[in-house]
């Protein structure tokens, strides 16, 4: 749309630099007055705590308004950043665990296939073998559970803690049954 049929008044100007030091001077001290003028005023009217930082055209003066007060306003706002921030670090960290966990679930997966082409390619003499060795593991390892419970116990006494032994699970008899109950022979 051309501005030719608009009044003087709904012309629109395009914006360029003032290129006289003395008519920028002017036209910033006029401006810095209105803005902090309505700055106080959306603050007053409308209860927002605001900070407004300007510097002079020469960039050597330092002007501000702030309610309640720019100093608290930075405060908080600085604040914000390093919560931010935080917030940021943790997300990578999480980022990178997500990242490891999938290279393991991976792996896993890898070594689950080979195990798997493992057991499918055992006799019935074979299979009854790794149960047996198996069960002596889940023995194993049942034990070692059980010393960790009484260490757990013996340093919660002394320390004289309501806590009691860490559980590290179903009691072994659950544990026996669901696993001879899956190899079962026929």
């Amino acid at each position: 749309m051309s501005s030719k049929g608009r009044s003087l008044g709904q012309r629109e100007e395009k914006m360029k630099a003032i290129a006289k030091v003395e008519h920028q001077r002017i036209i910033f001290s006029k401006y810095k007055q209105e803005i902090f003028k309505k700055a106080a005023e959306l603050s007053t009217q409308c209860g927002v705590d605001i900070a407004i930082l300007l510097f002079s055209p020469q960039g050597n003066t330092l002007y501000s308004f702030g309610s309640p007060s720019v100093d608290s306003i930075i405060t908080r706002f600085l604040g914000e950043n390093r919560r931010l921030d935080a917030l940021r670090r943790e997300l990578r960290w999480l980022e990178k665990q997500v990242k490891a966990e999938k290279e393991r679930g991976k792996a896993l997966d890898v070594a689950r296939k080979k195990w798997e082409d493992y057991i499918n390619g055992l006799g019935w003499e074979e299979l009854l073998q790794v149960i047996g060795k198996l069960e002596g593991l889940k023995r194993n390892a049942h034990a070692e559970l059980q010393k960790k419970d009484a260490v757990a116990a013996s340093a919660s006494a002394s320390c004289s803690s309501s806590m009691s032994g860490a559980n590290y699970g179903p009691p072994a008899e659950e544990i026996d049954d669901e696993i001879t109950d899956t190899y079962r022979s026929p």
